[in-house]
């Protein structure tokens, strides 16, 4: 079996993981021939917080495993779930999601968002 790498992502100080499941795989049906791995395509992929900022990032696949249908979601919340949401995007395209992420990764940590 082939290990895919976890997604390399650029983030700044201030920033903690509490999860990481994001891979460096784009989500393609033929790449998957027998069955989509139940670990690479879910809704808990990948979730950041910034206590200083007051921000929550939190990224999935939905539907989980769906890779016919499903897309991205990437949110931030302010503080946490219960909180406001601030920015929502569905993607399929993992480059887009990936530069979007560390843009509001950013944009956070300067105050702009």
């Amino acid at each position: 079996m082939v290990q895919i790498p976890l997604q390399p992502l650029r983030i700044p100080a201030g920033w903690d993981v509490s999860y990481n499941g994001l891979f460096e795989i784009d989500p393609l049906p033929e790449l998957f021939p027998d069955r989509i791995p139940s670990d690479l395509f879910k809704e808990d992929m990948l979730q950041m917080n910034n206590d200083r900022a007051d921000r929550l990032l939190d990224v999935g696949w939905y539907p989980d495993g769906d890779l016919v249908d499903g897309n991205y979601c990437v949110v931030v919340y302010e503080g946490d779930f219960s909180g406001r949401l601030i920015y929502e995007l569905i993607t399929r395209d993992r480059l887009e999601l990936v530069a979007t992420i560390e843009r509001l990764l950013s944009e956070i940590c300067h105050g702009k968002l």
